[in-house]
């Protein structure tokens, strides 16, 4: 009996020596490079609040929050450049890293004066169920089909959702607003997303998260019309809009239905029609 407790013992001992072990192997053998210190600043985001971080493009760290649709990424270079000039303070850096996007994603608009921002103001078509749990009082219009249009304030980094308190703040109505967003848009669209036909279908699905919200333009309808007639339209997913004659509807329905069930960013199963100027619900 004293023989096999010996050998537990010993081991117990050898499991704590390879721990170790395994423990020194798995440090850096040197300063962190710029790639390593951004995904440990992403993960600390994660674990040191309530936001989503994951590593993005080049040296950024791309931010999102469960209670908002706002999305931004945030370079490290700076803490980078911190921490190399004193390793030891790496978790401290990254702790201050992670106040950062706190406050960034806290104060939203809030640094943006109208005249800056309304280049950049652009509407979004989204299912009412995307808003359930949004909580920072996001600027929205009804659309048919249960859908809603809101305003995001879009740069190369940013999307921030604009709120009752930007409204409030820059002057300016809904109306106003939702002038200034579909006439953005209509230009975004005419100067890098043309329309797209082929044959008797027609539509955008360019990716560039504003698909599905040209939809909701008129003017951009009307170019459609023009080249097929009467139209159906479709917006399944965020990054489809398609259009054929109405006299084919059936065709698209299951189809439509199938991409809303399964695809990534879904919008409306619905199928709509234009009648009298009003977008309303094929049935």
């Amino acid at each position: 009996m004293r023989a096999v407790l010996c050998r537990v013992a010993l081991l117990a001992v050898l499991a704590v020596v390879a721990g170790c072990n395994d423990k020194s192997q798995s440090q850096p053998s040197g300063p962190l490079t710029i790639a390593e210190f951004r995904d440990k600043a992403a993960a600390a985001v994660i674990t040191g609040s309530d936001l989503e971080g994951k590593p993005g493009f080049g040296d950024k760290v791309d931010v999102t929050s469960p209670t908002s649709l706002n999305t931004f990424s945030e370079n490290v270079e700076a803490p980078y450049a911190e921490y190399k000039n004193n390793p030891d303070r790496l978790d401290a850096v990254l702790k201050e890293f992670v106040a950062g996007v706190e406050a960034r994603m806290v104060r939203g608009n809030e640094d943006d004066a109208f005249k800056d921002a309304r280049g950049h103001i652009l509407p979004i078509l989204k299912p009412k169920a995307a808003f359930r749990h949004v909580t920072d009082g996001p600027v929205t219009t009804t659309f048919p089909g249960d859908l809603r249009v809101a305003f995001a304030v879009q740069r190369a980094d940013s999307f921030t959702l604009v709120s009752e308190q930007d409204l409030s703040r820059w002057q300016r109505s809904v109306a106003s607003i939702d002038k200034l967003a579909l006439g953005n848009l209509v230009r975004q669209t005419k100067r890098e997303q043309p329309l797209r036909c082929e044959k008797q279908l027609c539509g955008w699905a360019s990716g560039d998260g504003y698909d599905a919200t040209r939809f909701i333009v008129p003017e951009l309808r009307a170019q459609i019309v023009r080249k097929i007639g009467s139209a159906v339209y479709a917006v399944p997913l965020e990054s489809v809009y398609v259009a054929l004659p109405i006299k084919y509807s059936s065709r698209i329905r299951a189809k439509v239905e199938r991409e809303f069930i399964t695809g990534t960013n879904p919008v409306s199963r619905d199928l709509f029609v234009e009648r009298d100027g009003k977008i309303t619900v094929l049935k």
